[in-house]
């Protein structure tokens, strides 16, 4: 037979078949990098070497790619917590110190050999605050953590009531968040794990010396800002004028849209003033960042003088509303740091004043003297905020619900301990 005519033309190569780890590997990179808003369909097709046209005619648009993605995390998921619950398994009941370790351990892989994993999940949750669309991609993966960490804690010993609410879970969420951005400071480790400690034995204060109180306030003072750090001030007053409406326009964005949405153009057109006029105030996006942190923690302050817990967790988003949450902004801060390393010293200073408000709430309703310290407030908190910034995917009963199970659960442990001879 003879040869087959050779045209000049070169052979085409064989399609590579997309394989799923490669797929969602590539998505992890892109959102690590970019953010989940930089998840498009170009950028997508270039690191996996094939064409936007192979990438839709597989799966279709980006909110079919996006589905696509989260179908392969929600997979892998099973993977990388097999070990996992294998453990908790052959325990069985798991001792306060054991599950603490335990939590610990997985945090750290999470936010270390799984960071870019992990970065994913956590973007995915704050997208689907404002963005009804991607809830039904996301919630199967969702769940299935939440169904983990409910499952730990029922090991635990923790109340039902508590893990309805969504606390336990919302704990971990939020946790996530600034393990990733701030895994590498020993300051930050240590106060999470005496964080799990106390979440894990049932919040209130042990009888007796508590040499986790006296760390917890040490390590509060190290994870002080830096003397060059950009730095966020507590308690700023509110400017009448465009400056202020910027402010409030930069938080606005961030509790509503996370930090990536806050651009001079977006904030020049929200307050009214040409371009260059803001950009001369605020240089930087981080310098807009700052100031409408400092306008969501002034807001804060005035709402936590009358008591109210809500703006602690939850942010008002129709325009008329004072109701700035400082929780989604701070969560979206931690997210953000992981990509912005000039952002670290402000999420670590959010992080230590986690429950600094709840605490004087707390006070103020006569519901401390069950053992809740300045510490168990702290653990309270991130579980509260993470319930909240998680509120529309799981529905726990809000942020009320979920400060009420970790009180109530605070009281039961503290009535179940023996009690303390005279003189003891």
């Amino acid at each position: 037979m003879d040869p087959p005519h050779e045209t000049g033309a070169p052979a085409r190569k064989p399609r590579k078949p997309l394989a799923e780890a490669d797929f969602l590997a590539a998505a992890c990179a892109i959102v690590a990098r970019d953010g989940l808003a930089g998840l498009t369909l170009r950028p997508l097709a270039q690191a996996l070497g094939v064409s936007v046209t192979v990438l839709t005619n597989r799966y279709g648009a980006r909110i079919d790619v996006i589905a696509a993605i989260c179908r392969a995390a929600c997979a892998d998921e099973q993977r990388l917590f097999a070990a996992w619950r294998r453990r908790a398994a052959a325990l069985g009941r798991l001792s306060p110190q054991t599950a603490a370790d335990l939590a610990e351990a997985l945090l750290d892989q999470l936010a270390g050999a799984a960071r870019e994993f992990s970065l994913l999940f956590v973007e995915l949750v704050q997208a689907c605050a404002w963005d009804e669309s991607l809830r039904p991609l996301f919630r199967p993966w969702f769940d299935a953590r939440s169904a983990f960490w409910d499952a730990f804690g029922a090991r635990c010993g923790m109340p039902r009531e508590l893990l309805a609410s969504g606390l336990l879970s919302g704990y971990f969420v939020d946790e996530l968040a600034f393990s990733i951005a701030l895994g590498d400071l020993p300051a930050y480790r240590l106060l999470r794990r005496i964080g799990l400690r106390r979440l894990c034995a049932g919040l209130c204060a042990g009888v007796g010396a508590d040499d986790d109180a006296a760390l917890f306030a040490l390590l509060f003072d190290d994870l002080e800002y830096p003397g060059d750090a950009l730095a966020v001030m507590h308690g700023a007053a509110l400017a009448p004028d465009w400056r202020g409406a910027a402010a409030r326009a930069s938080a606005m964005l961030i509790t509503g849209r996370g930090v990536g949405a806050v651009t001079h153009r977006a904030i020049a057109a929200a307050a009214g003033v040409p371009h260059t006029t803001l950009a001369y105030r605020f240089p930087t996006q981080q310098d807009l960042v700052i100031a409408g942190l400092e306008h969501i923690i002034s807001n804060t302050l005035q709402s936590v003088a009358r008591g109210d817990f809500r703006s602690v967790g939850t942010m008002g988003t129709d325009e008329g509303s004072t109701d700035y949450g400082v929780g989604p902004a701070t969560f979206a801060v931690a997210i953000a740091a992981a990509r912005m390393p000039a952002l670290a010293p402000c999420a670590a200073d959010m992080r230590r004043r986690r429950g600094i408000n709840l605490y004087r709430i707390l006070e103020q309703r006569g519901q401390t003297a069950c053992g809740i310290d300045a510490l168990a407030a702290q653990v309270i908190s991130i579980g509260t905020i993470g319930a909240a910034n998680a509120a529309a995917l799981h529905g726990g009963g809000g942020t009320e619900h979920s400060l009420g199970a970790a009180v109530d659960w605070a009281r039961q442990r503290a009535a179940a301990r023996p009690a303390v001879p005279p003189g003891g």
